[in-house]
């Protein structure tokens, strides 16, 4: 009974943070902490409208800066991508051990800001969560998507990039190329006592008519941005 209610669990994480489950109710809301009271937090967006959420429910985690060199065997990654054929990572985030299968697989993102090519424009993104194992690689950037999972990572290919091979699910796997002008970020485990006005913040919601209930929210830490 106890494995088939971990396996419940983690299912249905999984279908939070896919853009696919849900449909329209699950929206990934980027932006500054206005205020927080209770368990209302309000929340300027990036593009300048108000959204009130109620965080009563959700779980919380610092955004606090990482490194490819963190990137090892076994480490369970999410990461928005774009491209195909090579997929190049716009961000990683590398997860602690107690979120282990969070958004698992591979699903349609939105658009993010890419950090990766100098003009921080805008590009579509999918994502991918699993677990990696990573090789060498020196492939061109392209198109944007998302990818959380485990890694197993090894040596950096010349200009300090990186392939990572990154298995989620029974049989699914993608290789994704970490280009070393991705921000890599990590999540620490927290609580509310983190949602202070001011830090930059990326919550995952679902939304039923007026209602919108966080799910997951996770703010920068010491000013950072939350990259993904």
């Amino acid at each position: 009974m106890k494995h088939a209610t971990q396996i419940l669990a983690a299912a249905g994480l999984t279908a939070l943070l896919s853009s696919t489950a849900f449909a329209a109710q699950v929206e990934r809301v980027r932006g500054t902490i206005d205020k927080a009271e209770g368990s209302t937090l309000t929340i300027k967006t990036d593009d300048g409208k108000s959204e009130t959420v109620d965080v009563g429910g959700a779980k919380f985690a610092w955004v606090v800066p990482s490194s490819l060199d963190a990137i090892k065997d076994g480490v369970f990654i999410g990461t928005a991508t774009k491209g195909e054929n090579p997929m190049t990572a716009l961000e990683v985030v590398l997860f602690p051990e107690s979120m282990r299968g969070t958004g698992e697989g591979h699903y349609g993102w939105d658009s993010i800001t890419d950090q990766t090519g100098g003009a921080g424009s805008k590009v579509k993104s999918a994502m991918t969560n699993g677990t990696v194992k990573a090789e060498n690689a020196n492939a061109p950037k392209v198109k944007s998507a998302m990818t959380n999972g485990t890694v197993k990572a090894d040596k950096a290919a010349s200009g300090g990039e990186r392939t990572l091979t990154v298995s989620y699910g029974k049989d699914g796997s993608k290789e994704i190329v970490v280009p070393s002008s991705a921000p890599i970020v990590a999540f620490e485990p927290a609580d509310k006592a983190i949602l202070a006005p001011g830090s930059k913040v990326f919550a995952v919601v679902a939304k039923d008519g007026a209602k919108a209930e966080g799910k997951l929210v996770a703010v920068g830490k010491d000013g950072l941005t939350p990259p993904m």
